[in-house]
């Protein structure tokens, strides 16, 4: 049984790492001519890079932190890189508010993911805030419902379902360290990104600016806001956890507007 203390520490790491991830969507805009691809490769080498670093310096022994973690860090590696992937593609295709208010209904997945996986318990407040979020996503369907629009809210769901499934994940594996879990995501990322990048003949080779952005925000805003993420989980239930993390939802859209003067429609404002 967690303490009222240790509680309040996590919900604090969650918050913190949804402010750290605000900053992403924002960040892609200043890209000068990466493609998905290329941006997402230096961003997880990066990222893995970091997480490994700090798995190393917490346990010297750092396959055995690999293997304690199990299959659940494998799957929920997974679950995120499928998540990271779909965001990048969601934010170079809509609105940064597009992609974040749709994903704002990952809380809702997670919970219903833990009901049934976990057993952890859904009460009437949160099945009534499920269901609303499930009208609001069709009303953003709905408002782009053709071309790039339409895409970018499809990846955008399908984000939130992945960082839904890879934060059950974490539950599931709550008695180990979960940071393996990240790490993967990052070597899944490079992977299919390297593969996606050569085979679609984008290469490798980007400008300093843009590696710069990858690898500044892969490494310290993803990964320090991860390693938060992760310390939450172990601390609160699913749907509060990716509900903690949505001030991301409240303040990404703002920096869009703030320094790019992108605004949603009034149907997806409404559905969001």
């Amino acid at each position: 049984m967690f303490t009222t203390t240790s509680i309040t520490q996590g919900r604090s790491f969650v918050i913190i790492a949804g402010v750290l991830w605000s900053t992403g969507g924002p960040l892609i805009r200043l890209l000068e001519g990466a493609s998905e691809w290329q941006f997402l490769f230096y961003r997880s080498i990066a990222l893995a890079t970091a997480l490994f670093l700090l798995i190393r310096i917490k346990s010297p022994n750092t396959i055995t932190q690999f293997k304690k973690a199990g299959i659940a860090s494998v799957i929920g590696g997974l679950f995120l890189s499928s998540a990271f992937v779909t965001f990048v593609f969601s934010v170079t295709h809509t609105t940064i508010a597009n992609t974040l208010f749709m994903l704002s209904s990952a809380p809702f997945i997670a919970g219903l993911f833990g009901w049934i996986l976990l057993r952890e318990r859904i009460d009437k407040t949160q099945w009534t805030a499920m269901t609303a979020a499930a009208i609001g996503i069709l009303l953003m369907i709905q408002d782009g419902l053709s071309g790039d629009t339409l895409f970018g809210n499809l990846t955008a769901f399908a984000a939130a379902v992945g960082f839904a499934g890879f934060t059950v994940s974490l539950r599931w594996g709550k008695n180990e360290n979960m940071l393996p879990a990240v790490c993967y995501a990052g070597l899944f990322t490079i992977f299919f990104s390297a593969f996606a990048a050569v085979f679609l003949n984008d290469g490798l080779s980007i400008s300093r600016n843009d590696l710069f952005i990858a690898t500044g925000f892969g490494a310290f805003g993803l990964g320090f806001g991860m390693v938060l993420y992760v310390a939450g989980s172990y601390k609160i239930q699913a749907a509060e956890l990716v509900l903690l993390s949505l001030l991301e939802i409240i303040l990404g859209p703002i920096w869009a507007w703030m320094f790019f003067s992108e605004l949603p429609t009034s149907l997806t404002m409404i559905g969001g």
